[in-house]
């Protein structure tokens, strides 16, 4: 779903994020949700995960949500549907912004995002900003 969103960057691995449904997730209010995966069954695994979020209400009150990194789901279809089928099914009714392809989470070179920053989402320009940048402490 197009549109602009800005909101503290919470996340991660969709598996680890449905497992803390109801055990833990923080509140997801006024966030931007970055989901990530790799396949390790099938699209009934990403379908059963996001709908368990969904139906918890851990989803409540998102401003938008980030795709990352799906490996394994490049090619893969299931019934005539894939991936990209899945996640439109399940996040379209959410009524917030989507942005996917983002090279964040699992596969080959992963990149971090740090969490917990403010962000801005843009899917007409296709970006998320983090606010204010990440630094090196180091650096």
């Amino acid at each position: 779903m197009p549109g602009h969103a800005r909101g503290h960057l919470l996340g991660g691995w969709l598996s680890a994020l449905a497992g803390l449904a109801g055990a833990g997730l923080p509140d997801l209010t006024g966030a931007i949700l970055l989901i990530e995966a790799e396949r390790t069954i099938g699209l009934g695994q990403v379908d059963r995960q996001l709908t368990q979020l969904i139906r918890s209400g851990a989803l409540d009150g998102l401003w938008g949500i980030v795709l990352g990194r799906f490996p394994g789901f490049e090619d893969y279809t299931d019934r005539g549907w894939n991936l990209v089928d899945v996640l439109r099914d399940r996040l379209t009714p959410l009524g917030v912004p989507v942005l996917g392809g983002l090279e964040f989470g699992h596969g080959p070179d992963p990149h971090a995002v740090a969490l917990g920053t403010m962000a801005e989402l843009d899917t007409a320009s296709g970006t998320l900003t983090l606010r204010p940048p990440a630094h090196d402490r180091y650096g």
